[in-house]
Protein backbone atom coordinates (compact mmCIF):
# COMPACT_ATOMS: atom_id res chain seq x y z
CA UNK A 1 0.00 0.00 0.00
CA UNK A 2 1.44 3.42 -0.87
CA UNK A 3 1.36 5.27 2.43
CA UNK A 4 1.12 9.04 3.19
CA UNK A 5 4.55 10.12 4.06
CA UNK A 6 4.57 11.79 8.19
CA UNK A 7 4.45 15.20 8.17
CA UNK A 8 7.84 16.90 7.99
CA UNK A 9 8.94 19.22 5.11
CA UNK A 10 6.94 17.72 2.40
CA UNK A 11 4.92 21.08 1.71
CA UNK A 12 7.78 22.40 0.20
CA UNK A 13 8.22 19.88 -2.14
CA UNK A 14 5.29 20.52 -4.24
CA UNK A 15 5.80 23.37 -6.82
CA UNK A 16 4.18 24.02 -10.37
CA UNK A 17 5.12 25.66 -13.30
CA UNK A 18 8.86 27.45 -13.25
CA UNK A 19 8.82 26.50 -9.54
CA UNK A 20 6.10 28.91 -8.26
CA UNK A 21 2.67 27.51 -6.46
CA UNK A 22 0.62 24.73 -7.95
CA UNK A 23 -3.31 25.37 -9.00
CA UNK A 24 -5.25 23.44 -7.35
CA UNK A 25 -9.16 22.61 -8.26
CA UNK A 26 -11.00 21.28 -5.15
CA UNK A 27 -14.05 19.24 -6.26
CA UNK A 28 -16.68 17.95 -3.56
CA UNK A 29 -19.18 16.02 -4.46
CA UNK A 30 -21.46 19.32 -3.02
CA UNK A 31 -21.66 22.15 -1.05
CA UNK A 32 -24.87 20.25 1.43
CA UNK A 33 -23.28 20.13 5.00
CA UNK A 34 -21.66 17.21 5.39
CA UNK A 35 -18.19 15.52 6.68
CA UNK A 36 -16.70 14.67 3.27
CA UNK A 37 -17.45 18.18 1.86
CA UNK A 38 -16.08 20.27 5.25
CA UNK A 39 -13.31 18.10 5.13
CA UNK A 40 -12.59 19.13 1.73
CA UNK A 41 -13.38 23.13 2.19
CA UNK A 42 -10.87 22.89 5.63
CA UNK A 43 -8.48 21.26 3.66
CA UNK A 44 -8.21 23.30 0.38
CA UNK A 45 -8.15 26.52 3.10
CA UNK A 46 -5.04 25.09 4.72
CA UNK A 47 -3.41 23.77 1.66
CA UNK A 48 -3.68 27.58 0.55
CA UNK A 49 -2.30 28.84 3.04
CA UNK A 50 1.08 26.85 2.62
CA UNK A 51 1.23 29.62 -0.70
CA UNK A 52 -0.63 27.39 -3.11
CA UNK A 53 -3.64 28.58 -5.53
CA UNK A 54 -6.44 26.90 -4.73
CA UNK A 55 -10.32 27.05 -6.35
CA UNK A 56 -13.30 25.13 -5.03
CA UNK A 57 -15.76 23.76 -7.93
CA UNK A 58 -18.50 22.50 -6.88
CA UNK A 59 -22.78 22.71 -6.78
CA UNK A 60 -24.22 26.01 -4.55
CA UNK A 61 -25.12 24.67 -0.79
CA UNK A 62 -25.11 25.97 2.69
CA UNK A 63 -21.67 25.20 3.14
CA UNK A 64 -20.86 28.50 0.18
CA UNK A 65 -20.94 30.94 3.03
CA UNK A 66 -18.33 28.62 4.41
CA UNK A 67 -15.90 28.49 1.51
CA UNK A 68 -16.50 32.80 1.46
CA UNK A 69 -15.63 32.75 5.26
CA UNK A 70 -12.15 30.97 4.39
CA UNK A 71 -11.77 33.43 1.66
CA UNK A 72 -11.37 30.53 -0.89
CA UNK A 73 -12.05 31.29 -4.69
CA UNK A 74 -15.08 29.22 -5.80
CA UNK A 75 -16.43 28.23 -9.07
CA UNK A 76 -20.04 27.10 -9.46
CA UNK A 77 -20.46 23.56 -11.03
CA UNK A 78 -24.10 23.10 -13.00
CA UNK A 79 -26.51 20.81 -10.96
CA UNK A 80 -25.77 16.96 -11.82
CA UNK A 81 -27.86 15.21 -13.99
CA UNK A 82 -26.14 11.67 -14.49
CA UNK A 83 -23.28 9.49 -12.97
CA UNK A 84 -20.71 11.50 -15.53
CA UNK A 85 -22.61 14.38 -16.17
CA UNK A 86 -21.58 15.96 -19.61
CA UNK A 87 -22.27 19.79 -19.11
CA UNK A 88 -19.68 19.16 -15.48
CA UNK A 89 -17.27 17.78 -17.53
CA UNK A 90 -17.26 20.23 -20.00
CA UNK A 91 -17.29 23.23 -17.66
CA UNK A 92 -14.79 21.15 -15.32
CA UNK A 93 -12.29 21.11 -18.54
CA UNK A 94 -12.83 24.61 -19.30
CA UNK A 95 -12.09 25.19 -15.38
CA UNK A 96 -9.07 23.81 -16.10
CA UNK A 97 -8.07 25.51 -19.51
CA UNK A 98 -9.13 29.17 -18.33
CA UNK A 99 -7.31 28.57 -14.88
CA UNK A 100 -4.07 26.60 -15.97
CA UNK A 101 -4.71 23.64 -13.39
CA UNK A 102 -1.81 21.50 -12.49
CA UNK A 103 -3.99 19.01 -10.01
CA UNK A 104 -7.54 18.10 -9.49
CA UNK A 105 -8.82 16.98 -5.84
CA UNK A 106 -12.00 14.92 -6.14
CA UNK A 107 -13.76 14.02 -3.24
CA UNK A 108 -16.65 10.88 -3.84
CA UNK A 109 -17.25 9.28 -6.42
CA UNK A 110 -19.39 11.12 -8.65
CA UNK A 111 -16.88 14.04 -8.89
CA UNK A 112 -14.38 11.71 -9.42
CA UNK A 113 -15.81 10.09 -12.63
CA UNK A 114 -16.09 13.67 -13.85
CA UNK A 115 -12.80 14.38 -13.22
CA UNK A 116 -11.13 11.22 -14.80
CA UNK A 117 -13.28 10.91 -17.85
CA UNK A 118 -12.85 14.40 -18.55
CA UNK A 119 -9.28 16.81 -17.38
CA UNK A 120 -7.21 13.41 -16.43
CA UNK A 121 -8.25 11.66 -19.71
CA UNK A 122 -8.49 14.59 -22.41
CA UNK A 123 -6.11 17.35 -20.78
CA UNK A 124 -3.92 14.50 -18.32
CA UNK A 125 -4.12 16.80 -15.72
CA UNK A 126 -3.26 14.88 -12.27
CA UNK A 127 -6.27 13.94 -10.44
CA UNK A 128 -6.15 12.32 -6.79
CA UNK A 129 -9.38 11.07 -5.58
CA UNK A 130 -10.74 11.35 -1.55
CA UNK A 131 -13.61 8.61 -0.59
CA UNK A 132 -14.83 9.20 3.13
CA UNK A 133 -17.42 6.60 2.50
CA UNK A 134 -17.47 3.02 4.19
CA UNK A 135 -16.97 1.30 0.98
CA UNK A 136 -15.20 2.39 -2.48
CA UNK A 137 -16.86 1.78 -5.44
CA UNK A 138 -15.66 -1.22 -7.70
CA UNK A 139 -15.98 0.98 -10.70
CA UNK A 140 -13.64 4.21 -9.62
CA UNK A 141 -10.21 4.07 -11.70
CA UNK A 142 -7.73 1.63 -10.20
CA UNK A 143 -4.29 3.40 -11.45
CA UNK A 144 -5.47 7.17 -9.77
CA UNK A 145 -4.16 7.78 -6.31
CA UNK A 146 -6.87 6.89 -3.61
CA UNK A 147 -7.36 8.37 -0.52
CA UNK A 148 -9.89 6.96 2.18
CA UNK A 149 -10.07 7.58 5.90
CA UNK A 150 -9.98 4.13 7.84
CA UNK A 151 -7.18 1.88 8.11
CA UNK A 152 -9.33 -1.01 7.45
CA UNK A 153 -10.31 0.16 4.18
CA UNK A 154 -6.72 1.50 2.83
CA UNK A 155 -5.81 -2.42 3.77
CA UNK A 156 -8.54 -3.31 1.60
CA UNK A 157 -7.95 -1.42 -1.53
CA UNK A 158 -4.15 -1.61 -1.33
CA UNK A 159 -5.07 -5.12 -2.84
CA UNK A 160 -6.65 -4.24 -5.80
CA UNK A 161 -5.17 -0.21 -5.97
CA UNK A 162 -1.32 0.36 -6.11
CA UNK A 163 -1.52 3.99 -4.79
CA UNK A 164 -3.28 4.37 -1.65
CA UNK A 165 -3.23 6.57 1.44
CA UNK A 166 -4.55 6.75 4.37
CA UNK A 167 -5.66 9.77 5.76
CA UNK A 168 -8.49 10.10 8.37
CA UNK A 169 -10.52 13.23 8.15
CA UNK A 170 -9.04 16.02 10.30
CA UNK A 171 -10.38 18.31 12.45
CA UNK A 172 -10.33 22.48 12.67
CA UNK A 173 -9.41 22.11 16.18
CA UNK A 174 -9.05 25.90 16.56
CA UNK A 175 -12.70 26.53 15.05
CA UNK A 176 -14.15 23.35 16.69
CA UNK A 177 -13.62 24.10 20.02
CA UNK A 178 -15.59 24.96 23.04
CA UNK A 179 -16.63 28.42 24.17
CA UNK A 180 -18.34 27.10 27.38
CA UNK A 181 -21.54 24.80 27.41
CA UNK A 182 -23.46 27.84 29.42
CA UNK A 183 -23.53 30.47 26.83
CA UNK A 184 -24.72 28.16 23.85
CA UNK A 185 -27.77 26.86 26.11
CA UNK A 186 -28.34 30.94 26.91
CA UNK A 187 -27.92 30.97 23.01
CA UNK A 188 -30.63 27.94 22.53
CA UNK A 189 -32.52 28.58 25.46
CA UNK A 190 -31.73 25.36 27.08
CA UNK A 191 -32.35 24.88 30.43
CA UNK A 192 -28.64 25.02 32.78
CA UNK A 193 -30.29 21.79 34.62
CA UNK A 194 -31.04 19.86 31.55
CA UNK A 195 -28.65 16.88 30.30
CA UNK A 196 -28.54 17.15 26.86
CA UNK A 197 -27.44 14.08 24.22
CA UNK A 198 -26.87 16.20 20.24
CA UNK A 199 -26.50 14.46 17.46
CA UNK A 200 -25.04 16.59 14.30
CA UNK A 201 -25.28 15.35 10.67
CA UNK A 202 -27.67 14.25 7.73
CA UNK A 203 -30.31 12.78 8.13
CA UNK A 204 -30.15 9.88 5.47
CA UNK A 205 -30.45 6.48 5.42
CA UNK A 206 -26.50 6.64 4.01
CA UNK A 207 -24.86 4.74 7.03
CA UNK A 208 -27.80 4.18 8.98
CA UNK A 209 -27.76 7.56 10.30
CA UNK A 210 -31.45 8.01 10.35
CA UNK A 211 -32.16 5.01 11.65
CA UNK A 212 -29.76 5.48 14.42
CA UNK A 213 -31.27 9.30 14.83
CA UNK A 214 -34.80 7.21 15.30
CA UNK A 215 -33.56 4.51 17.53
CA UNK A 216 -31.84 7.62 19.82
CA UNK A 217 -35.30 9.31 20.10
CA UNK A 218 -36.83 5.98 21.59
CA UNK A 219 -33.85 5.91 24.13
CA UNK A 220 -34.41 9.10 25.24
CA UNK A 221 -38.02 9.11 25.38
CA UNK A 222 -37.61 6.20 27.88
CA UNK A 223 -35.04 8.31 29.88
CA UNK A 224 -36.85 11.25 30.37
CA UNK A 225 -39.06 9.56 32.37
CA UNK A 226 -36.65 9.39 35.25
CA UNK A 227 -34.66 12.84 34.66
CA UNK A 228 -34.48 16.21 32.41
CA UNK A 229 -33.06 14.48 29.28
CA UNK A 230 -33.25 16.19 26.27
CA UNK A 231 -32.58 14.99 22.80
CA UNK A 232 -30.93 17.34 20.18
CA UNK A 233 -31.00 16.71 16.63
CA UNK A 234 -29.25 19.36 13.96
CA UNK A 235 -29.16 18.07 10.15
CA UNK A 236 -30.99 17.98 7.41
CA UNK A 237 -32.20 15.52 4.75
CA UNK A 238 -35.07 13.23 3.54
CA UNK A 239 -35.38 11.85 6.72
CA UNK A 240 -36.02 14.80 8.95
CA UNK A 241 -39.72 14.44 8.45
CA UNK A 242 -39.71 11.05 10.11
CA UNK A 243 -37.43 12.46 12.72
CA UNK A 244 -39.78 15.38 13.60
CA UNK A 245 -42.82 13.27 13.52
CA UNK A 246 -41.36 11.32 15.92
CA UNK A 247 -40.07 13.78 17.95
CA UNK A 248 -43.38 15.56 18.13
CA UNK A 249 -45.00 12.25 19.58
CA UNK A 250 -42.62 12.30 21.98
CA UNK A 251 -42.77 15.23 23.14
CA UNK A 252 -46.81 15.34 23.41
CA UNK A 253 -46.16 12.43 25.53
CA UNK A 254 -44.09 13.78 28.06
CA UNK A 255 -45.62 17.65 27.68
CA UNK A 256 -42.64 19.29 27.29
CA UNK A 257 -39.34 19.30 25.03
CA UNK A 258 -37.36 16.06 25.07
CA UNK A 259 -36.58 15.82 21.32
CA UNK A 260 -35.60 19.41 19.92
CA UNK A 261 -35.50 18.98 15.92
CA UNK A 262 -32.73 22.29 14.77
CA UNK A 263 -32.97 20.70 11.01
CA UNK A 264 -30.19 22.13 8.98
CA UNK A 265 -27.88 24.49 11.53
CA UNK A 266 -25.09 25.60 8.87
CA UNK A 267 -22.88 26.52 11.97
CA UNK A 268 -23.27 23.58 14.57
CA UNK A 269 -20.62 24.69 16.66
CA UNK A 270 -23.45 25.43 19.27
CA UNK A 271 -25.03 22.48 19.41
CA UNK A 272 -21.57 20.53 20.36
CA UNK A 273 -21.04 23.22 22.87
CA UNK A 274 -24.49 22.78 24.88
CA UNK A 275 -24.61 18.89 24.66
CA UNK A 276 -22.99 17.10 27.66
CA UNK A 277 -22.47 14.16 25.12
CA UNK A 278 -22.38 13.46 21.33
CA UNK A 279 -23.64 11.00 19.15
CA UNK A 280 -22.00 10.84 16.03
CA UNK A 281 -20.35 9.06 13.54
CA UNK A 282 -16.80 9.71 11.43
CA UNK A 283 -16.03 13.53 11.24
CA UNK A 284 -19.14 14.45 13.61
CA UNK A 285 -17.96 12.06 16.35
CA UNK A 286 -14.52 13.55 16.27
CA UNK A 287 -15.75 16.93 16.19
CA UNK A 288 -17.58 16.03 18.94
CA UNK A 289 -14.17 15.33 21.08
CA UNK A 290 -12.90 18.69 19.62
CA UNK A 291 -15.41 20.27 21.76
CA UNK A 292 -14.15 18.13 24.71
CA UNK A 293 -17.45 15.81 24.52
CA UNK A 294 -17.90 12.08 25.27
CA UNK A 295 -18.83 10.92 22.07
CA UNK A 296 -21.35 7.33 21.52
CA UNK A 297 -20.18 6.42 18.23
CA UNK A 298 -22.50 5.47 15.87
CA UNK A 299 -23.18 3.14 13.07
CA UNK A 300 -25.10 0.61 10.84
CA UNK A 301 -27.48 -2.33 12.09
CA UNK A 302 -27.97 -0.73 16.05
CA UNK A 303 -24.31 -0.84 16.47
CA UNK A 304 -23.43 2.18 19.38
CA UNK A 305 -19.94 2.43 21.26
CA UNK A 306 -18.72 4.78 23.93
CA UNK A 307 -14.99 5.71 22.35
CA UNK A 308 -12.93 5.24 25.59
CA UNK A 309 -9.34 4.94 25.19
CA UNK A 310 -9.96 1.00 25.54
CA UNK A 311 -11.32 0.68 22.50
CA UNK A 312 -9.82 3.48 20.39
CA UNK A 313 -7.43 1.76 18.43
CA UNK A 314 -10.18 -0.46 17.06
CA UNK A 315 -11.78 3.04 16.20
CA UNK A 316 -8.70 4.19 14.49
CA UNK A 317 -8.57 0.87 12.59
CA UNK A 318 -12.23 1.12 11.16
CA UNK A 319 -12.88 4.91 11.12
CA UNK A 320 -15.20 6.21 14.25
CA UNK A 321 -17.84 3.80 12.87
CA UNK A 322 -19.03 0.15 13.18
CA UNK A 323 -22.10 -2.15 12.26
CA UNK A 324 -23.86 -4.35 14.04
CA UNK A 325 -24.80 -4.47 18.23
CA UNK A 326 -22.01 -3.41 20.64
CA UNK A 327 -23.78 -1.56 23.63
CA UNK A 328 -27.18 -0.74 24.80
CA UNK A 329 -27.16 2.60 23.98
CA UNK A 330 -29.81 3.39 27.17
CA UNK A 331 -27.30 1.97 29.88
CA UNK A 332 -24.22 3.68 28.26
CA UNK A 333 -26.71 7.35 27.86
CA UNK A 334 -27.61 6.77 31.55
CA UNK A 335 -24.28 5.87 33.07
CA UNK A 336 -23.13 9.19 31.14
CA UNK A 337 -25.96 11.54 32.03
CA UNK A 338 -25.20 10.42 36.09
CA UNK A 339 -21.80 10.23 36.55
CA UNK A 340 -20.27 14.34 35.66
CA UNK A 341 -16.56 12.76 36.39
CA UNK A 342 -16.76 10.07 33.67
CA UNK A 343 -17.76 13.05 31.58
CA UNK A 344 -15.18 14.87 32.60
CA UNK A 345 -12.38 12.58 31.85
CA UNK A 346 -13.74 11.23 28.37
CA UNK A 347 -14.03 14.75 27.44
CA UNK A 348 -10.68 15.94 27.99
CA UNK A 349 -9.29 12.36 26.51
CA UNK A 350 -11.18 13.23 23.45
CA UNK A 351 -9.98 16.20 22.94
CA UNK A 352 -6.25 15.20 23.20
CA UNK A 353 -6.72 12.45 21.13
CA UNK A 354 -8.24 14.93 18.13
CA UNK A 355 -5.40 17.05 19.03
CA UNK A 356 -2.60 14.38 18.52
CA UNK A 357 -4.05 12.71 16.00
CA UNK A 358 -6.43 14.64 13.30
CA UNK A 359 -5.63 18.15 13.37
CA UNK A 360 -6.18 20.22 9.99
CA UNK A 361 -2.29 21.58 9.95
CA UNK A 362 -0.42 17.99 10.41
CA UNK A 363 -3.58 16.63 7.52
CA UNK A 364 -2.54 19.46 5.36
CA UNK A 365 1.32 18.64 5.16
CA UNK A 366 0.45 14.94 4.48
CA UNK A 367 -2.24 15.98 1.50
CA UNK A 368 0.49 17.70 0.02
CA UNK A 369 2.97 15.34 0.11
CA UNK A 370 -0.24 13.03 -1.68
CA UNK A 371 -0.39 15.80 -4.75
CA UNK A 372 3.53 15.55 -5.07
CA UNK A 373 3.32 11.64 -5.66
CA UNK A 374 0.15 12.20 -7.71
CA UNK A 375 1.89 14.54 -10.09
CA UNK A 376 5.26 12.56 -10.65
CA UNK A 377 2.66 9.42 -11.12
CA UNK A 378 0.37 11.15 -13.68
CA UNK A 379 4.02 11.98 -15.53
CA UNK A 380 4.84 8.54 -16.16
CA UNK A 381 1.30 6.82 -16.49
CA UNK A 382 0.21 6.93 -20.11
CA UNK A 383 -0.32 3.35 -20.73
CA UNK A 384 -2.47 2.71 -17.29
CA UNK A 385 -4.39 5.58 -18.20
CA UNK A 386 -5.98 4.13 -21.43
CA UNK A 387 -6.44 0.27 -19.77
CA UNK A 388 -7.74 2.06 -17.04
CA UNK A 389 -10.63 4.39 -19.15
CA UNK A 390 -11.32 0.70 -20.92
CA UNK A 391 -11.90 -0.98 -17.09
CA UNK A 392 -13.89 2.47 -15.44
CA UNK A 393 -16.27 2.59 -18.59
CA UNK A 394 -17.62 -1.03 -18.76
CA UNK A 395 -17.91 -0.99 -14.72
CA UNK A 396 -19.44 2.57 -14.91
CA UNK A 397 -22.14 0.85 -17.57
CA UNK A 398 -22.74 -1.99 -15.61
CA UNK A 399 -23.51 0.35 -12.99
CA UNK A 400 -25.66 2.68 -14.85
CA UNK A 401 -27.54 -0.29 -15.58
CA UNK A 402 -28.32 -1.68 -12.12
CA UNK A 403 -29.27 1.41 -11.24
CA UNK A 404 -32.07 1.49 -13.65
CA UNK A 405 -33.08 -1.85 -13.37
CA UNK A 406 -33.67 -0.95 -9.42
CA UNK A 407 -35.37 2.03 -10.65
CA UNK A 408 -37.94 0.07 -12.76
CA UNK A 409 -38.40 -2.46 -9.92
CA UNK A 410 -39.27 0.32 -7.78
CA UNK A 411 -41.75 1.87 -10.49
CA UNK A 412 -43.39 -1.67 -10.99
CA UNK A 413 -43.83 -1.91 -7.19
CA UNK A 414 -45.23 1.14 -6.67
CA UNK A 415 -47.83 0.67 -9.49
CA UNK A 416 -48.72 -2.49 -8.05
CA UNK A 417 -50.16 -5.51 -9.84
Amino acid sequence: MGRCPCPGDQAGQLSGAGGGPVRLLIYPHELAMGGSQINAIELAAAVRDFGHEVVVFATPGVLLDRVAELGLEFLEAPARRHSVDAETVRRLIGAVDQRGINLIHSYEWAPSLDAFFGPALLRGTPLVMTVLSMDVPGFLPRNVPLIVGTKGLADEQSTVRPLVHLMEPPVDTDFNASRGMLPARRQLGIEDHERVIAVVGRLTTDLGKVQGVLAAISVVDRIAEDRPAMLLVAGDGPGLREVRSSASAVNLRHGRVVIRVEGLVPDPRMIYDAADVVLGMGSSALRGMSFSKPVVVQGADGFWSLCTPGNTARFLQDGFYGRGIQEDLESTLSRLLTDDDLRIALGAYGRTLVEENFSLGVAARRLLAVYEHGERRSRSMQAERIGDYLRTSVEVAKFRASMRRQALARQKQQRGP
